[in-house]
């Protein structure tokens, strides 16, 4: 599920689970939980229980459907 990270790799551009769900379009931080244990997005433990993601990789998740509109 997780990557434990030392600072020898430590990422810029983490953030919460919270932030991520907010930063997706308002989604519950569960799902962006779910999305990590999917590996749909790549988690970081950063402390005991905390785990962030990549910013980028959220909006990279996150796009529009197009001109055709949902299926």
């Amino acid at each position: 599920m997780s990557k434990r990270h030392g600072p020898s790799t430590e990422r810029t551009n983490l953030i919460s689970l919270r932030h991520a769900a907010e930063l997706a379009g308002g989604v519950h931080p569960g799902t962006v939980r779910r999305w990590v244990e999917a590996g749909l997005l790549e988690g970081f433990q950063v402390g005991p229980r905390l785990i962030k993601v990549d910013r980028n990789e959220v909006l990279a998740l996150v796009r529009p459907l197009g001109t055709g509109g949902a299926v």
